[in-house]
């Protein structure tokens, strides 16, 4: 009877502590060996625990973590950069060679079939167009920033329109461009973004869309003054077996840009007509009013790939204006305010073996477009840039691709380079802009 007792609490001692096996097999062994307990008794109790503690994992799984773990996506990638600029040569002005890093790292969650949040860290200074970070200082630590943090809702009965509010992935669409012309492919703007999708056609193959954007740029507690982007673009994307054609057309505009409150410095970006507003402050000259056209198509040639690579043709292209009338009459190079862009593109490369070349022309004039959200890496990043861009991809693995891209492009207007904000270059003499990029996604 005492022996019983004595298995009885026992196991009810280690049921209650969740005691670990290898804890539990020690104190058994001592009670065998003070001849409390017999080795029959060992064996129930051990048997006991493992059949409890199998039920309380399988139980807590399930309810701790079997209803929105399994809604989690995680995702990532790391690219390793080798990054080479030649200045203009009248520049004067040393060639720099840097070694850099880019690290993402993302988890979708799908709540419901109808609400999504999604969250993204990466690394870099916290520029709105820049991840990479140089290998520089002394081996000093890299920061880590939130890159996304938003909600997605689209009602199951309403697919046709999605609500997106936070910190987010671009809603507004552009081509695929070696060189963006108005958001650079890093750039999370922040506030909401709604899209709108309508499908037709026999196989619904067809649609038309909406993408909306109302973007919050800059808040000050000085002053009820804050800085806005709208921006409202429509457009029709029709496919075929072998074509898909995209085209939009839309218009951005910015809202007390020129806010003598704000000071321009939050992107390195350079090109945009400022002025000193008070001592030690430059602002934009004024608000930005860009309409622009834009459109993409792609061509599958052939059904089997040539050399590994699906034979596709892709034709992008777009041209866009700034309308605001300030910036017509800029001191030293008035009406910088057209830009446009053209790329051919051959391949696809997104599987193992598969490869794209593709070649793009570029013009985007001083005041086109906010040099502050433009693409960062065309020449130093920004606008007053005009020149090729070339670029060849090659997937290793599904997981793993190689790119190479260089710029070659010069200044477009004579603005001195002695204001700090102006474009550097030489118009007529062209830089160099070498990037070797090896990344892995997972």
């Amino acid at each position: 009877m005492k022996v019983n007792k004595t298995v009885s609490f026992l196991a009810g001692a280690f049921l209650a502590a969740s005691v670990h096996a290898q804890g539990n097999q020690a104190v058994l062994d001592l009670l065998l060996r003070k001849g409390l307990i017999t080795s029959q008794d060992v064996q129930e109790v051990k048997a006991k625990l493992d059949e409890d503690l199998a039920r309380s994992i399988e139980e807590h799984n399930k309810i701790k973590t079997g209803s929105w773990v399994d809604r989690m996506t995680f995702y990532g990638d790391l690219r390793l950069r080798v990054d080479n600029i030649s200045y203009e040569e009248s520049l004067q002005k040393s060639d720099r060679l840097r070694f850099r890093v880019r690290l993402r790292l993302g988890v979708d969650w799908k709540l419901t079939d109808w609400a999504t949040v999604g969250a993204r860290l990466g690394s870099g200074e916290g520029y709105p167009g820049a991840n990479f970070q140089t290998f520089t200082d002394t081996f000093r630590k890299k920061p880590i920033h939130i890159d996304a943090a938003y909600v997605t809702l689209q009602l199951p009965d309403h697919d046709w329109i999605r609500v997106t509010a936070g910190k987010m992935n671009n809603p507004i669409w552009q081509p695929q461009f070696n060189s963006p012309m108005v958001y650079d492919i890093d750039v999370t703007p922040e506030g909401v973004g709604e899209q709108l999708s309508l499908t037709f056609g026999d196989n619904k193959q067809h649609r038309l869309f909406a993408n909306f954007g109302q973007f919050a740029v800059k808040e000050f507690a000085s002053d009820s003054d804050d800085i806005y982007i709208f921006d409202l673009e429509a457009g029709a994307e029709l496919k075929t077996s072998r074509l898909k054609l995209t085209a939009a057309g839309g218009y951005l505009f910015t809202h007390n840009l020129a806010n003598t409150n704000y000071k321009v410095g939050d992107s390195f970006t350079l090109g945009n007509a400022t002025v000193v507003s008070a001592p030690g402050v430059t602002n934009y000259f004024a608000d930005f009013h860009v309409a622009y056209a834009r459109a993409e198509a792609a061509w599958t040639l052939a059904d089997k790939p040539f050399l590994g690579t699906p034979v596709m043709l892709t034709l992008g292209g777009e041209y866009l204006k700034n309308l605001a009338s300030a910036y017509k009459n800029v001191p030293d190079s008035p009406d910088q305010t057209d830009g446009w862009s053209v790329q051919l593109a051959f391949g696809q490369a997104k599987k193992k073996g598969q490869w794209q070349v593709a070649y793009q022309y570029k013009h985007l004039e001083a005041d086109a477009t906010w040099d502050a959200i433009a693409d960062s890496e065309c020449g130093c990043g920004g606008t007053d840039r005009k020149g090729h861009v070339i670029r060849a991809t090659y997937n290793l693995q599904d997981w793993w691709q190689v790119v190479f891209t260089s710029f070659i492009v010069e200044k477009i207007s004579n603005r001195p380079n002695a204001n700090s904000h102006n474009q550097q270059g030489i118009p007529g003499e062209n830089m160099l802009r070498l990037a070797l990029d090896t990344q892995f996604k997972f």
